[in-house]
């Protein structure tokens, strides 16, 4: 296996040194590349360095560990908290953590989860062989996308597709008949092969099908799209897709 770069992100020096000590004596495969001691240094280390694993404390001054990860729409690394705290089990949950290790560590428990991370990171490179793909129609246009999973893959036709979200290192697409599928690939990796005449970004989380949009609520500041998904559109987004549409769209107020 290939060295999995970690970054350490807590406000207590002696928690960094003991985390970093642990994983550099038991772990050969960890690759300690970076540390920091709040969520906003955290957040830039973790944009500079692009880890695999991020060691995140809960409490921290300035932007505390759930508040760094909510900020960041496009995750592509594990993370591992770590708490003086029982508290906040929930929360770790549903940010989607490998784990929750209170802290002083315990060699037991962190082998099992830097087990746990490893396994997630051979079971994603099997599914990332399976490049997102399109297929083309009679014409030669792009008409379907391949979507993997951890059955296998799907193929969807574009105009099944209702919107596509970011969900850590997965997208979620949100197809019509109420119909999910979780991909194993990143919403910049559909990004790149999508129509972009069809498909437009609207913020960093999410794409839209241009096709599947019934209204714009500028009361609520959200897009209403088929089968009553709603989500907001970026400030800096506003300008080219309010030019987007006008282009596709017959107006005579333009």
């Amino acid at each position: 296996m290939d060295a999995i770069k970690t970054i350490i992100i807590d406000d207590e020096k002696n928690s960094r040194d003991n985390t970093k000590l642990m994983l550099t004596k038991y772990f050969s495969e960890i690759e300690v590349v970076g540390e920091a001691e709040d969520g906003i240094k955290g957040r830039k280390l973790i944009n500079e360095l692009n880890p695999d694993l991020v060691f995140l404390d809960v409490n921290m001054p300035e932007m505390n560990g759930l508040e760094m990860l909510e900020s960041i729409s496009e995750r592509n690394f594990y993370v591992i908290f770590l708490t003086a705290y029982g508290d906040y089990t929930i929360q770790a949950i549903r940010a989607g953590a490998v784990d929750y290790l209170m802290k002083p560590l315990m060699k037991s428990e962190l082998v099992q989860a830097i087990n746990r991370v490893k396994k997630y990171i051979e079971e994603k490179k099997a599914l990332q062989k399976k490049q997102p793909n399109t297929q083309s129609d009679s014409k030669g246009e792009a008409s379907k996308v391949m979507i993997s999973h951890s059955k296998g893959f799907t193929i969807v036709d574009f105009d099944e597709i209702i919107m596509l979200e970011a969900a850590s290192n997965y997208t979620d697409f949100y197809l019509t008949n109420n119909r999910k599928i979780i991909a194993a690939r990143t919403l910049k990796d559909y990004e790149n092969v999508l129509d972009k005449n069809i498909f437009f970004r609207v913020s960093r989380s999410a794409i839209v099908n241009l096709n599947h949009i019934k209204e714009y609520n500028s009361t609520m500041e959200m897009l209403i799209l088929s089968e009553k998904h709603q989500l907001h559109i970026a400030r800096t987004k506003w300008s080219e897709f309010t030019e987007v549409i006008r282009n596709k769209t017959v107006n005579p107020n333009k």
